[in-house]
């Protein structure tokens, strides 16, 4: 299965919303890797997995790997959101969901080798 496929078989307007923040990694990091590593769209940015999609029962998520790095500088703003220690829960991409998702991933990715998850982050395919 591939990340386009997992997708595909969510609920038309998962499938809508996961398509988006999708499409805002790939605007970000042109030259990602996308693949299935731990069972979900996982987006591998120079050998270091950068973040993943899910689509939960009740919720989706964005998982931030280095969430040191995320919780550090939008920490304050992530209160408003249902956030686990690296994933940021969501039910809907709200006006300001999907920018505050591309600040998130492009902060992340450009100083992920100052995380204290680099080198860390198995790369799985």
């Amino acid at each position: 299965m591939t990340a386009s496929d997992y997708i595909k078989n969510q609920a038309e307007d998962r499938q809508k919303i996961l398509t988006e923040v999708q499409k805002t990694i790939k605007k970000l990091y042109p030259g990602i890797e996308e693949n299935m590593g731990y069972k979900m769209p996982t987006y591998v940015l120079e050998g270091e997995t950068l973040c993943a999609l899910a689509s939960q029962k009740n919720y989706m998520a964005l998982y931030v790997m280095p969430h040191d790095l995320m919780n550090k500088e939008f920490g304050e703003e992530l209160k408003a959101y249902n956030c686990g220690k690296s994933c940021i829960r969501f039910k809907q991409l709200k006006e300001d969901t999907l920018p505050l998702f591309e600040r998130i991933l492009d902060y992340c990715g450009k100083h992920y080798p100052d995380s204290a998850f680099y080198g860390r982050m198995n790369a799985k395919k």
